[in-house]
């Protein structure tokens, strides 16, 4: 077909549809103007029918998707690095289910690794049982860690200055010196904070070869060899967790299933993983242990085109098994990849995991693959975010030495509170204190998930609760400013009336029409947002349509006021619409909407 005849066949075909005014070509192209009264109508028509799911467009290929989210180390509560994952891997399984997918989430408990190991050592050794009543468990378990972990690295910095001295090493001895300054005055600290628990394990460790011991308990747990330290273990690990579900619940966040690490070891499945890779073609030996040479499987350029590596990677050996007879934790995320996959059905998994692992997560992948899992391994996702920082903040868990998750939202809704007395005094003290709780968890999630993942971001807490510019206060603030201009109505006895709208009224008023083509694009951002799993247009969509609609609140086009029926209908239905789109497009970022504020 030549282009004249395709021009004039596609112009007769648009000009036929309702809501396109004119089409015309112009040179190479073809030009498009749309009716927008005509789409105020569908848009308006639409968002009364399906309300709460409109914008949702379904897709025409639904799958099954595992998103696996948080799985923070056991071992300390959560910080604002975990919030952002958990920000992140929640608003992706919010588009993903909106989208149409069947969608579970998971968090995976990290019980087996060194950290846990300390954790339960020095709970053990001091004989600890409850925290105090009056301490969240997660920042008891983070203190008694913390504790334990610098006094241990205390007393092996001591048997390397000793050693240093003895061979006569003087520079290096100065060094670890200083280091050794710096441990003794992280240690007062902790201290400080309870002296009591610091003595109480202090005198635990008197004498004792942690190291080895340690060592011991890992293997004792992996082979479960002893009942009641493996049931010790659990427990320090269950007060953990206690303290991360009240926190995640706190931002609105819900795990569907709990995974424990120990679990895979404990069952046949990496047992079944090491016999496999033994009888590999891709088995070796590395460093003295069972290890899988990866780069045959990247001569596969279906396999790196999938993965987007280049025809030049290199990627180390992945060891599987220590000369003592533990697994690594990559050999049991092996495992675990094969049980989100096989237990949900999946078609994809998407790991939330930061961008520091991208080798090992690619080992992963690749290990799938050479061990035939092909499937399993193309189609294993690692959705891998950047670091979050906050201004003048040097965080160090082993040291105890962070803000906390809940301290941040402690302060994002003290500052909200605030706001809440300056704009709403009259309000009765509950209400206050929920809108306080409310745009406070709103503003720590909103902003975290306002970036890009691939990009590293600063937590500015005066941003994220800046009333007046992008943030989760702002667009609550908009929704209930829509919520009140529709009760105002009420409260004069204008009901909006559906079949009395005038919608020529559209293009009497540029910002009317700004707010009529926003609500018409909406389905389109969010198929986009939810199909390249990228909640940061949401959040940029949001900004735009709550900036569009402020500057038409504030520019003296009145609502209630219109003495024009059609065109008061108009109004009333727009701010409707505004409202209504407002709340959906908060929901997909686990944000619920206010009406007052």
């Amino acid at each position: 077909i030549d282009l004249d005849t395709f021009f004039k066949k596609a112009t007769a075909l648009l000009q036929q549809e309702p809501v396109v005014a004119e089409a015309k070509r112009v040179g190479g192209y073809l030009n498009i103007t749309i009716d927008v009264g005509y789409a105020a109508k569908l848009v308006f028509e639409a968002v009364r029918v399906e309300g709460f799911e409109y914008g949702r467009v379904k897709t025409d290929k639904p799958e099954r998707i595992v998103v696996e989210h948080t799985s923070a180390n056991p071992v300390h509560p959560l910080h604002i690095g975990h919030a952002r994952n958990a920000s992140l891997g929640d608003s992706l399984a919010r588009l993903l289910r909106a989208r149409g997918h069947v969608v579970q989430t998971r968090f995976y408990i990290n019980d087996m690794g060194r950290q846990v190991a300390v954790l339960a050592y020095g709970y053990i050794a001091a004989g600890l049982d409850e925290p105090p009543k009056n301490v969240k468990p997660d920042h008891w378990i983070g203190l008694v860690y913390a504790i334990t972990h610098t006094l241990l690295d205390i007393e092996e910095l001591k048997k390397r200055l000793e050693q240093l001295k003895r061979e006569e090493k003087y520079e290096e001895y100065r060094q670890l010196l200083r280091e050794l300054d710096e441990l003794v005055a992280a240690a007062s600290r902790l201290r400080e904070r309870d002296p009591e628990l610091f003595e109480r394990i202090a005198e635990a460790l008197k004498g004792k070869d942690p190291s080895q011991e340690i060592s011991k308990l890992m293997q004792v747990y992996e082979y479960r060899q002893d009942p009641e330290k493996v049931e010790l273990v659990r427990k320090v690990v269950q007060l953990c967790l206690q303290g991360f579900r009240e926190t995640l619940s706190r931002l609105g966040i819900e795990i569907e299933k709990w995974d424990w690490e120990s679990e895979l070891a404990w069952t046949s499945m990496v047992s079944k993983i090491l016999e496999q890779a033994r009888n590999s073609p891709y088995a070796t030996v590395h460093k003295g242990a069972l290890a899988l040479n990866l780069q045959p499987v990247l001569r596969d350029s279906v396999v790196r085109e999938r993965l987007g590596l280049p025809e030049d990677y290199e990627i180390p050996p992945l060891i599987l098994q220590r000369s003592d007879g533990t697994t690594l934790y990559t050999t049991r995320d092996i495992a675990y990849s094969l049980k989100k996959f096989r237990e949900f059905n999946a078609d994809r998994v998407f790991n939330v995991i930061a961008a520091e692992q991208r080798l090992e997560q690619l080992q992963v992948r690749l290990a799938l693959i050479a061990l035939g899992y092909r499937r399993e391994g193309l189609n294993m996702i690692h959705y891998a975010y950047e670091m979050v920082n906050l201004p003048g903040q040097k965080m160090s868990g082993r040291r105890g030495r962070y803000i906390t998750l809940d301290e941040l939202i402690d302060q994002a809704v003290a500052i909200a509170r605030q706001e809440v007395e300056k704009r709403s005094p009259g309000l009765p003290e509950e209400e206050k204190r929920k809108i306080a709780e409310a745009v406070g968890t709103a503003a720590v999630r909103y902003t975290l998930v306002s970036v890009s993942a691939s990009k590293p971001m600063t937590f500015n807490i005066n941003e994220a609760l800046n009333f007046e510019r992008n943030s989760a206060p702002y667009i609550l603030y908009t929704h209930a400013r829509a919520a009140s201009i529709l009760a105002k109505a009420r409260e004069r006895g204008i009901q909006l009336d559906w079949d009395r709208i005038d919608y020529s009224a559209t293009n009497e008023n540029m910002l009317r029409r700004s707010l009529v083509i926003q609500a018409l694009v909406y389905p389109y951002v969010f198929a986009k947002a939810a199909d390249e799993q990228r909640p940061e247009l949401i959040v940029a969509y949001l900004s735009r349509l709550a900036d569009i609609f402020n500057r038409w609140y504030t520019s003296g086009d009145s609502v209630v006021n219109e003495q024009d029926q059609g065109k008061q209908m108009f109004k009333l239905a727009l701010v409707y619409a505004v409202k209504q789109i407002l709340a959906n497009a908060l929901d997909l970022l686990g944000i619920k909407a206010i009406d007052r504020m």
